[in-house]
């Protein structure tokens, strides 16, 4: 009597402890309406970040220094005293003693002037577009941190929810052996209930330490989202502890599931067109304040030239002379001249500074190559990795999960009519476990490489011309089909400017 209460109440609490496993995935994946948005989060780090604000005032600073440089240099004046008699000192004694004032102003080298402000604008120009990559940059940052975060969190969800079957598991065994016991059955032992204690021991210990990254994480964005205060800011102690006193994140921080822009274009194809990417790339804020740079170097080329040109100079000076003694009116004296200085003797000087100036030219558009390069090889490999994870997403989705759930459902079904084994239940709930957290880092990856890609492209919604060969995989998740979107969207890349371009 007691066996069959026993048995009648296993597949009841069996039936309600797999419930609640199968709804653990739709709570944890459910978003937080009053979570902070990753939207919010970005634009919040991108507000306060001091990098931009150094930016700005180097641009400034440059500005000024472009002015600065395009000026005259200063007149130079003189005062004296010329032919002064030493005998008695007297001013009037002889006629070649002179109270002389006289003005000297040089000119620069040919077009020097303008040259130097033109370079200075053109290093000024760079931080705008360094400031948009920064933007971008930060836009990643947070993305990525925002992914970690959310991930941690589900993957604690996870494991409490599949912690709490595990308990009702071992409870039901307690029960089951108790009953199976007196009746003389001997199909679950004590050790069974045993090692299904040690498994939950050891699931306590992987939540710790899931934990633990999920406050790692939060940490790490924390530093994307301080808030700077207006005043203070020649103190750094006092800006540091009001940066972490203002640190506006919560526990419903990373809760929701962020959603990026689709890739129209690079989510269904094999292999993608370099000379398309190399096109959208050099327009890459990135690559247009190295484009920038080039430009600066134009200017130093030109000033270089400018050292062969003469620097002229004029003068002029009025000497006053006083009466004699015999109060005969002595004439005061004019003076106007001109001088030039000619790089004659030092034209091996001006012939190095011309060449250094060519070669940090080149080695400017060596770096653009280079980096375009680097950029194209990134995304390329961005592109493979995003196909393997969706790829991969949508294995264990259709495949792995549907087994593990048939092998969850046969293993309860056993253990609840007396003839299965607890630790065969515990071992299944533990796969199921480590496949849904296996499923949620693929995720995770397939995200956090979509947001690279875009940090490379963000003109990546644009038509591209692509290679396309026979494609055989399928969607992932059905929660992540709207981020997997090959909707095309019909625009052109913009046209490089071709007198920039290096």
């Amino acid at each position: 009597m007691i066996l069959a209460n026993v048995k009648s109440r296993v597949p009841s609490a069996l039936s309600i402890a797999v419930c609640s496993v199968l709804t653990c995935s739709i709570l944890v994946l459910s978003p937080q309406s009053r979570a902070m948005s990753l939207q919010q989060a970005v634009l919040q780090a991108q507000q306060h970040d001091p990098w931009l604000t150094g930016s700005d005032e180097k641009e400034h600073a440059l500005t000024a220094q472009g002015a600065a440089a395009d000026t005259l240099p200063n007149p130079e004046f003189s005062l004296g005293m010329l032919n002064v008699p030493s005998d008695g000192f007297a001013f009037n004694q002889e006629p070649m003693t002179q109270f002389k004032l006289g003005v000297k102003q040089m000119f620069t080298r040919g077009d020097s002037r303008a040259i130097t402000r033109q370079h200075f604008d053109e290093l000024a120009a760079q931080q705008p577009l360094l400031r948009q990559d920064r933007l971008a940059q930060v836009k990643l940052n947070v993305t990525l941190l925002w992914l970690d975060l959310y991930t941690a969190k589900q993957s604690v969800g996870l494991s409490i929810k599949q912690r709490d079957l595990l308990e009702q598991l071992i409870d039901i065994a307690q029960t089951h052996y108790a009953a199976v016991y007196t009746s003389g059955q001997k199909n679950l032992t004590q050790n069974d209930v045993l090692a299904a204690q040690l498994t939950l021991a050891r699931l306590d210990d992987r939540i710790a330490e899931l934990r633990t990254r999920q406050g790692t994480a939060l940490a790490n964005l924390c530093q994307w989202l301080l808030k700077e205060p207006d005043n203070n800011k020649h103190d750094p102690s006092v800006v540091i502890a009001a940066r972490f006193e203002e640190c506006d994140v919560d526990d419903t921080t990373g809760s929701t599931l962020p959603r990026l822009m689709p890739l129209p274009m690079l989510a269904s194809v094999d292999r993608i067109d370099r000379h398309a990417i190399a096109q959208l790339l050099s327009q890459h804020p990135r690559m247009k304040a190295l484009n920038q740079g080039i430009a600066a170097s134009d200017s130093d080329v030109q000033l270089a030239k400018s050292q062969y040109a003469p620097q002229w100079g004029v003068n002029a000076s009025y000497a006053y002379r006083q009466d004699d003694d015999a109060n005969r009116s002595r004439a005061d004296f004019w003076s106007v001249g001109i001088s030039v200085d000619m790089p004659i003797f030092s034209s091996v000087k001006q012939d190095n500074l011309l060449a250094a100036s060519h070669h940090q030219k080149e080695a400017l558009r060596t770096d653009y190559r280079l980096q375009l390069r680097e950029m194209l090889a990134q995304v390329d490999s961005l592109h493979g990795q995003y196909r393997s994870y969706t790829r991969r997403i949508a294995h264990y989705e259709q495949v792995i999960l549907g087994n593990i759930a048939a092998q969850k459902q046969v293993s309860m079904a056993n253990l609840s009519h007396d003839y299965g084994s607890l630790s065969q239940a515990t071992e299944v709930a533990i796969i199921e476990l480590d496949a849904r957290l296996e499923q949620l880092n693929l995720m995770n990856k397939q995200q956090r490489t979509q947001a690279k890609i875009q940090y490379f492209l963000p003109a990546q919604n644009q038509n591209i011309n692509v290679s396309s060969q026979s494609d055989t995989f399928k969607a992932g998740s059905p929660s992540f089909k709207g981020v997997m979107s090959t909707e095309q969207v019909s625009a052109q890349p913009s046209e490089i400017n071709q007198e920039r371009h290096p």
